[in-house]
């Protein structure tokens, strides 16, 4: 698995670094970036980046408008933002910039670990004791591609796929691997982000967005 690790701390990177090396599964290849520039330079070069681990205050440009950035260059990777901040406002504002994750820094080795592997599966993670407030929902006609494929995770653009083929929750469980309840709640989660009332409704968006 191939790794961009940024942040403008050495030192932080060392100890990241050091945590994903030994707790990992799987052997690691970590690239490290000190500044939004670096970040955007090793994305649009074609790294081909499984994950990117970014903190939000580093030199180079605004943090929020780096992680659409990065989104728009390397739109497959699933990006955690790792963050001191623990306001549940800029939580809010990295996931509706694109991010996948929010793993605070204060939060322990295992917990980080955790919340990669819960991104890596397709979900969203944040950290367990934020409280991130919702979204206001965006009208279902205002969407384009592109707001698409920020607003969902790529399990829930999966799902969303499968709703488009008008399966039901029972045959997109089987067919992704998930249990029934997991699909009903990334339904549930693709409904309110997308500001759709039903399936039918998110069913249609997704065939003219083409997903």
């Amino acid at each position: 698995m191939k790794v961009l690790l940024a942040d403008d701390h050495a030192l932080f990177r060392e100890g990241v670094r050091m945590v994903l090396e030994s707790l990992s599964n799987e052997p690691l290849d970590i690239i490290e970036a000190s500044d939004f520039t670096q970040v955007l330079s090793l994305v649009r070069g074609g790294g081909d980046f499984d994950v990117a681990l970014l903190d939000l205050a580093m030199p180079g440009m605004d943090g929020f408008s780096a992680i659409g950035a990065v989104r728009r260059s390397a739109p497959d990777v699933y990006l955690v933002v790792v963050s001191a901040s623990e306001e549940p406002q800029t939580v809010r504002k990295a996931l509706d910039s694109g991010a996948h994750g929010y793993i605070c820094k204060s939060a322990g080795s295992a917990s980080m670990m955790a919340g990669i592997r819960s991104v890596l599966e397709g979900d969203t993670f944040v950290s367990p004791h934020i409280v991130v407030p919702d979204s206001p929902a965006p009208a279902a006609g205002d969407i384009n591609g592109e707001q698409l494929h920020s607003l969902l995770t790529p399990r829930q653009r999966d799902v969303l796929a499968m709703l488009r083929q008008g399966k039901s929750n029972k045959e997109i469980a089987r067919d992704l691997n998930l249990a029934e309840i997991t699909v009903k709640l990334h339904v549930t989660a693709i409904l309110r982000a997308l500001g759709c009332e039903n399936r039918t409704q998110a069913a249609i968006l997704a065939a003219k967005m083409g997903v």
